[in-house]
């Protein structure tokens, strides 16, 4: 049997310890909780941001609450409160028209607004 090159086998040798030392490298990254480049996400698992969220004015407003005079927090939850009406009314017009029919009569008066 012939004896196998030195040179061949320090290359070999060379070669197993980069792997080894590439390996224990990725090991130690994923032992620290390094996320990777694109997250913990599955290939074709793109969601995109919705488009709006209620809960980020409303913690706004919270977060303003202390910091900004008492009449400037009145006019801010005032005009939240108007932007949930307009919603609701929104809501209530698309599930009137998903459902096909008319809605109710209602008994309704003015109201004079100064």
């Amino acid at each position: 049997m012939a004896e196998p090159d030195p040179d061949q086998l320090r290359r070999q040798y060379e070669q197993a310890e980069r792997l080894v030392r590439e390996a224990q490298a990725a090991a130690d990254a994923a032992a620290a909780g390094a996320v990777p480049p694109r997250g913990w996400s599955v290939p074709g698992e793109d969601r995109s941001p919705p488009a709006f969220d209620i809960g980020q004015i409303t913690a706004l407003v919270e977060a303003l609450r202390g910091v900004v005079p008492p009449d400037l927090a009145q006019q801010l939850a005032e005009a939240l409160r108007q932007l949930l009406l307009a919603l609701r009314a929104v809501l209530d017009w698309y599930i009137v028209r998903l459902e096909g029919g008319e809605p109710a009569v209602r008994d309704v008066q003015d109201i004079p607004v100064e």
